[in-house]
C-alpha cells in the first residue's frame, strides 16, 4: 500500500529488508537527537539490538508501521514504529515488581502507558482500537518539507481504513511533532508527565531519578480520535 506525494511514497512496512532500515534509522536518530535518548547516552547500536528492531519485528506482524521513500532515490528517509497497544500491554504487561531495564527511559515510558491503560482512557482496551504510535524519525537533510506531517496522517489513516482502529496513542517528547499531533492532528493532552521528578521505582531504593537534571520539559501522553 503506497500514497503518493510529488516528491516522496508513503508506504506501510511489509518486508523485512525495510523494516531493518527503518529500524537503524530510528536508532541512529534517536541516539543523536531525541531529548531522552540522547540524555541517556544510550548508543544507536544497543538501543537497535535491545529496543528497536525486537519492537519492529512486532510490528511487522500488523502491518501497522510506515515509511516515507524518496522516490528519485528509492532512499527511505522517514519512518514511524507503531503497533497494536493492547498486543504490546499482553506482550509486555506492565509489573512494578519485574526487574529494572537496562534503559530507564523504557520503564518510564512504560509506566506513562500503564497510566493510561488503567486510568486515562476511561473504558476496556480491545484488539485494534487503539494504536501505539512508538517512535518515528525523519532525516534531517528530508525535514522541512511536510514528510512527518503527512507520514502520521498515513499511519493512523491506514490503521483507520484498513484494520478499524478507533484511536492513535502517542508520547510526544519533541516540540515539532507535538505541533502535529496537537495543533494538526486534534489531539488531546491526557496526563503529564516531568521526567525531572519521576522516581525509578523499579531500581529498589526508592530514591533513585535518572532524569532529574534532564531539560528536555514535560512530556505528554497524547489521545487522537481516529473515526
Amino acid at each position: 500500500m503506497a500514497n503518493n506525494s510529488e516528491e516522496y511514497a508513503y508506504e506501510v512496512i511489509d518486508n523485512e529488508t525495510d523494516a531493518f532500515i527503518c529500524a537503524q534509522l530510528l536508532a541512529d536518530e534517536f541516539a543523536k537527537h531525541e531529548p531522552l535518548t540522547s540524555f541517556s547516552q544510550i548508543g544507536s547500536k544497543e538501543f537497535l539490538d535491545q529496543v528497536i528492531w525486537p519492537a519492529m519485528l512486532d510490528s511487522l506482524k500488523h502491518r501497522l508501521s510506515v515509511l516515507a521513500r524518496h522516490r528519485l532515490t528509492n532512499e527511505i528517509v522517514a519512518t514511524i514504529l507503531a503497533n497494536d497497544l493492547y498486543f504490546d500491554h499482553k506482550k509486555h504487561p506492565y509489573n512494578p515488581s519485574d526487574p529494572p531495564h537496562s534503559f530507564a527511559l523504557i520503564d518510564f515510558a512504560s509506566e506513562m502507558d500503564e497510566a493510561f491503560i488503567q486510568r486515562d482512557f476511561g473504558q476496556k482496551l480491545e484488539p485494534y482500537m487503539v494504536l501505539h504510535i512508538f517512535i518515528g524519525t525523519t532525516q534531517k537533510q528530508h525535514s522541512g518539507k511536510g514528510i512527518a506531517t503527512r507520514l502520521r496522517a498515513f499511519i493512523c489513516d491506514n490503521a483507520r481504513k484498513t484494520q478499524g482502529y478507533q484511536y492513535a496513542f502517542v508520547q510526544a517528547s519533541n516540540p515539532a511533532t507535538y505541533h502535529i499531533y496537537i495543533d494538526k492532528m486534534g489531539g488531546q493532552i491526557v496526563t503529564l508527565f516531568d521526567p525531572k521528578t519521576w522516581v525509578w521505582k523499579k531500581k529498589g531504593d526508592g530514591k533513585s531519578c535518572p532524569f532529574k537534571e534532564f531539560t528536555g520539559g514535560i512530556i505528554p501522553n497524547i489521545l487522537i480520535k481516529l473515526t
